[in-house]
């Protein structure tokens, strides 16, 4: 077989894989699809775009049309070469049994394999998108020359700026695998990056990010793509410059892959560094706290807490689910911070998704968790008991002594009144308590027990997607009352409709939550204990 024919293999067999693996995976075919309703609205507003814009070339009531031809090439180049080298660092360059592979092909025939994949699953739609607004801005501009040359600078912009990406990648991975100190310090690298990616949303100051790379990448190669797309169209454009792109991207297109063969043979073939963390001090504080739990909590239950806990500190992906009640808290966090007061509705959104999270966190699959380790739970006397309560325990352990008293601080600062203040942290603490039992019995329900792909190299055991959806729906209808009752806007026209204080209609909320809460979840816990009681392998 010629290396081309095993690279075609490796392309086609990688390209059916991640198919399946979508086909297979629900989560993953709910995103795919999302994502392409997303883009495909995106791709339509681009051909229209390159349509009027080259109708205004024509028309020639557009000033500067070299700096906005320019403008659109760039940014374009920095979305593919941001995209692709997140994806080259994320799973593109993690390829499955990397060992085994390497063993039977080289490293330059897998590297060329996965980027044929890569081409086959996204070249093909970003190749017609190329045509489409080529011909769109030609027959704007009226020229048939444009036709040609936008798509050849569109094609040389997005392949410099897909091996721009891998280049970028391989690099950052290479420094990663050989350095203890940027292993040690690469958590903190992910937060401040995420710290500023947030802090550029909620100043919705993208113009400070966007105008220095424009002014950086205008006077290279890649700001002349658009002399080379404007060709035939205004007389500003520089045919020497357009010439010039060309010649430099045909230069880095011919040195650009030999350099991803000689990294992709340094990061695959290298040993890597480990890093030994202490271990005395983590353990004797476990120690610690798990001595002073034992003094109020039974020894069992005790041990499903410590343990869901280390569980959590080793594999945080495997609490993936809890991403999606902090997305439903965005919204209401950037407000507070675009308007510097904290209104009577964040108070609500807290205690509601405090709630939401308690249960998510590790008793959504009370069975499934246990793993291998599950002959050996089973065997324990009374297992149903300790799982259910150590579950339950270990979320509203780690979120009740946050939520609690950061619900009363927002009241406080909030237009609510201090007693109204204090029934919404009543509240919140029942829920926080009886979130846990809730979930327990609709994970028993609908448990999971195989490990799914949370990304392209982790399995994790995560809670089944209806057990999921059924516990949010729950946890929010038995909150409901409380957070009716604690509304500013529905609250206060109970409270006006029935001529009653804004104190009593609030107090209602909360004990018509407790009384829906508290039934619900000692019979959800209930029936998880049986579950795990009476389960049995096959």
């Amino acid at each position: 077989m010629t290396e081309w024919r095993r690279v075609d293999a490796i392309g086609r067999t990688e390209f059916r894989r991640q198919w399946r693996a979508v086909q297979e995976d629900t989560t993953q075919l709910i995103t795919f699809v999302i994502l392409a309703i997303f883009l495909v609205p995106m791709a339509f507003a681009g051909l229209i775009g390159a349509f009027f814009f080259g109708s205004q070339l024509a028309s020639g009531h557009l000033e500067t049309p070299i700096t906005w031809g320019r403008l659109v090439l760039i940014y374009a180049w920095v979305l593919v070469a941001g995209f692709g080298g997140y994806r080259a660092y994320s799973t593109t360059l993690r390829p499955d049994r990397l060992d085994g592979m390497l063993t039977t092909v080289s490293h330059r025939e897998l590297l060329g394999g996965i980027v044929y994949s890569d081409l086959l699953l996204w070249g093909g739609p970003a190749a017609a998108f190329s045509v489409l607004a080529s011909l769109a801005f030609a027959a704007g501009a009226r020229s048939l020359l444009a036709a040609p040359l936008s798509f050849l600078a569109l094609a040389l912009a997005f392949a410099t700026a897909l091996t721009t990406g891998y280049l970028l990648a391989l690099a950052v991975r290479n420094t990663g695998v050989r350095s203890k100190l940027l292993t040690r310090l690469r958590t903190l690298f992910v937060v401040l990056l995420g710290v500023a990616y947030f802090g550029v949303i909620v100043t919705q100051n993208f113009v400070a990010v966007l105008e220095p790379i424009f002014w950086l990448l205008e006077s290279t190669p890649v700001g002349w793509y658009g002399d080379l797309a404007l060709i035939g169209t205004t007389a500003e454009v520089s045919v020497a410059r357009a010439g010039g792109a060309v010649l430099a991207s045909a230069a880095f297109l011919v040195v650009g892959p030999a350099a991803l063969v000689r990294l992709v043979e340094w990061l695959w073939y290298a040993d890597g560094v480990s890093v030994e963390h202490e271990v005395s001090s983590t353990a004797e504080s476990t120690g610690t706290g798990e001595s002073r739990l034992e003094t109020v909590f039974p020894r069992s239950v005790v041990g499903v807490v410590v343990a869901d806990w280390k569980r959590a500190k080793r594999a945080p992906i495997a609490l993936s689910f809890v991403l999606y009640p902090l997305i439903f808290l965005l919204n209401p966090v950037l407000s507070v911070i675009q308007t510097g007061t904290v209104g009577s509705s964040f108070p609500l959104w807290i205690a509601l998704t405090s709630a939401w999270i308690t249960g998510v966190l590790f008793t959504l699959n009370v069975i499934g968790n246990e793993g291998a380790v599950l002959p050996a739970t089973l065997t324990c006397p009374a297992p149903g008991r300790a799982l259910v309560a150590g579950h339950a325990l270990a979320g509203a352990l780690l979120i009740g002594p946050v939520a609690v008293p950061l619900t009363v601080g927002l009241g406080v600062l909030s237009p609510h009144g201090l007693a109204t203040t204090g029934s919404l942290a009543v509240g919140v603490f029942v829920l926080i308590v009886c979130a846990g039992p809730i979930a327990t019995g609709i994970g028993a329900l609908f448990p999971r027990f195989e490990a799914i792909s949370v990304s392209r190299s982790t399995k994790a055991i995560v809670p089944s997607t209806l057990a999921f959806g059924v516990y949010s729906v729950l946890i929010a209808l038995v909150s409901i009352p409380l957070l009716l009752g604690h509304s500013s806007l529905v609250g206060g026209a109970i409270a006006s409709t029935l001529e009653q204080p804004r104190l009593v209609v609030a107090v209602t909320g909360t004990i018509v939550t407790g009384l829906l809460a508290v039934p619900i979840a000692l019979l959800s816990a209930r029936y998880a204990i049986r579950s795990v009681d009476t389960y049995h392998l096959e």
